[in-house]
């Protein structure tokens, strides 16, 4: 199937969903549609893109643009923990680190820093994608590229983006194998370094830094 008959399908479909086409669509669309066998895109559920099929390709595309333009428009905030606290937590505590009062707080704080980490990651992406678009990289918002967070606009660097040196378990890293993805992350667990100089070149080395980020952290959360 030609990219040009896969690109106006998804232009049909940005019509129908009543969204402005997003020209960064098209180095996204065509990144995966050149990678081996369309593995670059992502399933829906038993959702699949068929390279054979344009009416598939249709309905696919419903699900993939609303991900795409969904993530670019939300507004992130801290979500609440729902899983329920364990009670031998605070037999653990008191066991092994002799505390004694406060372990309700103890545990509120904690379930807070669990939503704050889970916030990290969506943050991170946000802030590269601000300092990086205007650089010649694409955000490929919305998980709409199967292990790759951003995309140089010429397609020649494809990058997977981790908080942290060992965020990620063996079969997220293996789907990197045969492939030129390349990984980044922002600090190494072993030592608590940062890592934002040796983001891959196409990048400014004054384009972000650890500071810069946190301030970014700041701006975004204050009510607009």
């Amino acid at each position: 199937m030609e990219f040009q008959s896969i690109l106006d399908v998804a232009k049909a479909v940005a019509d129908e969903l009543n969204v402005p086409w997003d020209n960064r669509l098209e180095a996204i669309l065509r990144y995966c549609i050149q990678s081996p066998g369309w593995s670059a895109f992502p399933s829906f559920g038993k959702k699949k893109a068929d390279p054979g099929d344009l009416e598939n390709m249709k309905s696919y595309l419903r699900p993939y643009l609303k991900r795409y333009y969904g993530a670019r428009q939300e507004r992130l905030g801290l979500k609440k923990v729902n899983t329920a606290v364990d009670p031998a937590v605070d037999v653990i505590l008191r066991a092994f680190a002799n505390a004694k009062d406060n372990l309700s707080e103890i545990a509120g704080h904690h379930r807070r820093s669990m939503a704050a980490e889970n916030l990290l990651g969506e943050l991170l992406e946000r802030y590269l994608a601000q300092r990086l678009e205007s650089q010649g990289w694409i955000w490929c918002a919305g998980s709409t590229v199967r292990a790759v967070d951003f995309l140089r606009q010429d397609l020649s660097i494809a990058l997977q983006v981790k908080n942290r040196s060992n965020s990620e378990n063996s079969s997220s890293s293996a789907i990197r194998k045969g492939t030129k993805i390349e990984k980044w992350y922002r600090v190494n667990a072993t030592n608590g370094k940062t890592n934002w100089e040796n983001f891959p070149s196409g990048a400014s080395s004054s384009t972000f830094s650890e500071d810069d980020f946190h301030h970014y952290i700041e701006e975004y959360a204050k009510p607009s």
